[in-house]
């Protein structure tokens, strides 16, 4: 017996000596920062604070190892897969990060010690569970979410999960990530839910948002080749300018993505080049593996910049700058920031993590003025802003602030949004005695404009909204003690472009035109008038009268309409130039508007003027507009718009609309404007002359924001 035990012993030792020792494998539930969704994030919270309490799971699901779910109703659990952490815990801090990072409520919290909440989130896991049978292998989620005012007995928002993922493989990180992905994107739904509740509308927001929750799984691929599967690189910052990056497959092949897009790819393994600067500074990442129905999202450890630099007045400065390394020393290239009001295109950087010094007006690395210096973080992307100062003429100088603002701190520029409001006034004073020693004549002549300006610009969208409102007074020896109009019109320009290309696209615009105010033709000699109608009957008469009303306020009013193809011909810090051509339509409404005629009629031995009605006049055709924006030399800004309209009938006159200004600074807020205004009228015998009209003025710049 005693030999037999040894020799039991001794194969049992051998036995297990011959075996490797199994390792355990851990896994954990991470918050992913590029699953967020911008439509999410919430300016103003909800003045609510919330509680998230742990999630309740069954006793057959509250376990460290993972379960697994055969046919039937048969469950195993994975001795070598093992939660690293708590389900119960982890989950709800996902809720809160998710919470927190929209800004959805004033405050989240796993729990208050000083005072209660007003509502608590309740979340309940059914199963959690890797399926497997013969034919599959998948992930398996139930899982309700619910919201309820503390104390109430009722639920205010509820949802409910029952998401079953096929899995490519059988591996069991590519459950956890699936499992993962799905908790934040059902944490996703669930809030948008809770934001339709409280804001009291069940398209707040919209379907939109549901669409772009991100899955790792492709849910589906008919149609498609097979062996696909799709590479999704983050966007990480809130333009759709970052830069495209090379994918190099394994026989060296290449091909490009757009950043936020996911890529088709057949499985195989890749690698990537991206990142700003020459080709030695790219960035790379390899052995990317795509799998058949699997999508790969990058994990996004580089950064973003984007640098805007403004004067005093929060107006783009054309200002070139240099971007350096700060480790290294090394140059990135340089920049001139953009004006977005025709689609320009702000520059998005690509870099590695880390210091970046930027210098402007040619400085060097090395310099101890005219720069300033950001850090960018693994992931995200930063919105560095430089103020310049401005001499006499208004010509950018040296830097005088920067740093990393918000959004809201920048005024007049919101998002994508760019606002502009100024007031603009200028004053004429003239006193002589020409017509004799003691025939003294004073004239005051008052402009002032107000111009409201708003742009919104993420490609492929471009929309610019344009008024003007001009107002002049002139006081003199014609206009007797008082005041008289001299000027009064209104401009509304508004244009929406969306590009399929770079730069062409399609636009659509609507413009009016008119004036406020009575306008009325003086007299030095007391006159007698009459009005007639289209009809040719007469509707008014006077006698003895120095004024004749001859437009009512508002009238006439211009209206334009149009959409076709936009070409940006020219796109370049210092230039911008449009061409438009499509379908064109235009209104002239000319209710009580008279024109004098040439005739006149006796009666009663009295001899009477003559002020005929305008008729309304409708005409389509063929539009052609060209509209830029020039900075040239010595500080002057040329802009001109002209619209062009070919009618389709071909007995009616092509109309035409030029507008030029001509704007050179001369002071800081000091500038003069020279307008010339070109368009074709008709006269009272049907005869086309073009009609100018030529301003020129001092401008005192106001800007409101």
């Amino acid at each position: 017996m005693k030999y037999f035990a040894t020799a039991l012993i001794a194969v049992f030792l051998i036995s297990c000596a011959g075996q490797a020792p199994v390792s355990k494998n851990y896994y954990v539930l991470e918050y992913f920062e590029h699953t967020e969704k911008a439509a999410l994030f919430q300016d103003v919270p909800l003045n609510f604070s919330v509680q998230v309490n742990d999630v309740t799971i069954p006793n057959t699901y509250n376990r460290k190892e993972i379960v697994i779910r055969h046919f039937g109703p048969r469950i195993t659990y994975s001795e070598n897969d093992i939660w690293a952490v708590d389900l119960t815990e982890i989950i709800p801090d996902l809720v809160v990060k998710r919470l927190s990072r929209y800004g959805i409520f004033r405050q989240v919290s796993r729990e208050f010690l000083s005072r209660r909440p007003d509502y608590e989130i309740q979340a309940k896991i059914n199963n959690i569970e890797v399926y497997e049978s013969e034919n599959l292998t998948a992930s398996r989620l139930s899982m309700d979410f619910s919201l309820q005012k503390v104390g109430a007995k009722e639920t205010t928002v509820e949802h409910n999960i029952n998401r079953e993922v096929v899995l490519p493989d059988d591996l069991m990180e590519t459950y956890v990530q699936v499992i993962n992905e799905t908790i934040l994107e059902e944490t996703d739904k669930f809030l948008i839910k809770v934001m339709q509740h409280f804001q009291g509308s069940e398209d707040t927001p919209d379907d939109r948002i549901l669409a772009e929750l991100d899955s790792v799984f492709i849910d589906s691929v008919e149609g498609g080749p097979q062996g696909m599967g799709i590479l999704f690189y983050p966007s990480i910052s809130e333009t759709d300018n970052e830069l495209p990056y090379k994918i190099i497959d394994e026989q060296g092949g290449e091909s490009f993505g757009v950043p936020g897009k996911g890529m088709p790819l057949q499985a195989g393994t890749y690698s990537i080049e991206f990142g700003s600067g020459s080709s030695n500074q790219l960035l790379e990442k390899e052995n990317i593996e795509i799998i058949p129905r699997y999508k790969t999202i990058l994990k996004p450890d580089w950064s973003c910049l984007v640098v805007d630099i403004i004067d005093e007045r929060r107006e783009v400065a054309k200002v070139r700058y240099e971007l350096f390394s700060s480790e290294t020393g090394e140059s990135y290239g340089t920049h001139i920031p953009v004006d977005r009001e025709y689609g320009e295109q702000q520059k998005v950087w690509v870099l590695k993590p880390g210091r970046y010094k930027i210098t402007i007006n040619s400085e060097p690395f090395n310099t101890y003025r005219d720069f300033s210096t950001v850090f960018l973080s693994e992931g995200q992307c930063q919105k560095l802003t430089l103020v310049v100062g401005t001499n006499e003429d208004g010509t950018p100088t040296n830097l005088i602030g920067g740093g990393v603002l918000e959004e809201n701190e920048i005024a007049g520029q919101t998002g994508y949004w760019r606002f502009l409001n100024a007031v603009f006034g200028n004053a004429n004073y003239i006193g002589d005695n020409e017509k004799g020693p003691d025939q003294h004549e004073t004239t005051i002549v008052l402009n002032t404009q107000f111009e409201n300006k708003i742009t919104y610009d993420n490609f492929p969208l471009n929309f610019t909204l344009r008024n003007l409102i001009e107002l002049g007074t002139t006081q003199g020896s014609e206009t007797g003690s008082g005041f008289r109009i001299s000027n009064d019109n209104f401009y509304f320009r508004n244009t929406l472009v969306i590009y399929f290309f770079k730069n062409i696209g399609l636009y659509g615009r609507f413009d009016s035109e008119s004036h406020m105010l009575n306008e009325y033709q003086y007299f030095n000699d007391p006159i007698n008038y009459k009005k007639r109608n289209l009809d040719g009957d007469f509707i008014e008469s006077g006698t003895n009268v120095k004024r004749i009303q001859l437009k009512p306020g508002f009238k006439p009013m211009i209206l334009k309409e149009g959409a076709g193809l936009n070409l940006r011909a020219i796109n370049t810090g210092r230039a911008n130039l449009n061409i438009r051509v499509g379908l064109g339509l235009r209104q002239d409404y000319y209710e009580d508007v008279f024109l004098q005629s040439d005739d006149e009629v006796t009666e009663d031995g009295l001899t009477y003027k003559l002020w005929n009605a305008q008729s309304t006049l409708n005409k389509r055709g063929t539009e052609v507009s060209i509209v830029g924006n020039f900075q040239l030399p010595l500080n002057l800004t040329y802009y001109t718009n002209a619209d062009f309209l070919i009618p389709f009938d071909a007995d009616a006159s092509t109309t035409m609309d030029w507008e030029n200004v001509f704007n050179i600074k001369v002071f800081k807020y000091i500038s003069i404007d020279d307008r010339i205004r070109f368009r074709n009228k008709v006269d009272e015998n049907n005869k086309d002359y073009i009609e100018y009209r030529h301003a020129l003025f001092l401008r005192l710049t106001y800007f409101l924001r």
